[in-house]
C-alpha cells in the first residue's frame, strides 16, 4: 500500500502547496541558488500567489499528499506553453518535498499532465529547468524528454540559465 496519493488541486490547497513549494526549493536549490534567496522565501506570499493560480481554470493542477495525515507533499501545474517554444503545452512546475521523492509521484504527476495536455489537443510539451539542477535534469531525461534550448533568466535577481526539455509527440 502506498503512503501517498495524487488528486486535482483546489483553492483550499493554497497554504499546503506554498509550504511544499518552499520546502522543496530549500532542498532542491540549496547550493544552486544563493542562500539569501532561499532563506527569504515567504510562505504567506506564495500562498497568495497560489490562490490566484488555483482560480485559473486554464491551468491543470495536481497535488500529492500523505495518506496518513493529509499534508501536501508536492504539486505540479501545466497548461499552454507560455514562451515562444516549439511545444504546445508546458509543465510549469513540479515540486516534491524531500521525503516524498523516489516514490513514483513525479512520474505519476508527469504522466497525468501529459494525458491532460493530449486531451486538450496539446500534443507536445516543454519544461524549463535550472541548468545546474542535475537531479531534475536526470528525471526529465528518464521520462523521455530531449534537451532543447537555453534561456538566461534571473531568480531573485540572481542570474541563472534555464534549459528546456521537450517531448515532441505525446
Amino acid at each position: 500500500m502506498s503512503r501517498f496519493a495524487i488528486r486535482e488541486a483546489t483553492e483550499r490547497d493554497a497554504e499546503g502547496i506554498a509550504r511544499a513549494h518552499a520546502a522543496s526549493w530549500d532542498t532542491s536549490y540549496r547550493g544552486i541558488l544563493p542562500d539569501h534567496i532561499l532563506d527569504r522565501i515567504d510562505v504567506g506570499q506564495r500562498a497568495e500567489t497560489r490562490r490566484r493560480i488555483l482560480r485559473d481554470r486554464s491551468v491543470f493542477q495536481l497535488v500529492a499528499y500523505d495518506l496518513t495525515h493529509g499534508d501536501i507533499v508536492g504539486f505540479c501545474d501545466a497548461g499552454p506553453s507560455r514562451r515562444h517554444a516549439p511545444a504546445a503545452g508546458e509543465l510549469y512546475a513540479i515540486y516534491l518535498v524531500q521525503h516524498a521523492k523516489r516514490h513514483g509521484l513525479g512520474q505519476d504527476m508527469l504522466e497525468r499532465v501529459q494525458a491532460w495536455l493530449v486531451a486538450h489537443d496539446m500534443r507536445s510539451m516543454i519544461v524549463w529547468v535550472l541548468e545546474d539542477n542535475l537531479h531534475a535534469r536526470r528525471f526529465y531525461e528518464a521520462m523521455g524528454g530531449r534537451e532543447g534550448g537555453k534561456l538566461r533568466t534571473r531568480v531573485g535577481g540572481f542570474p541563472v540559465t534555464e534549459l528546456s526539455y521537450v517531448w515532441d509527440r505525446l
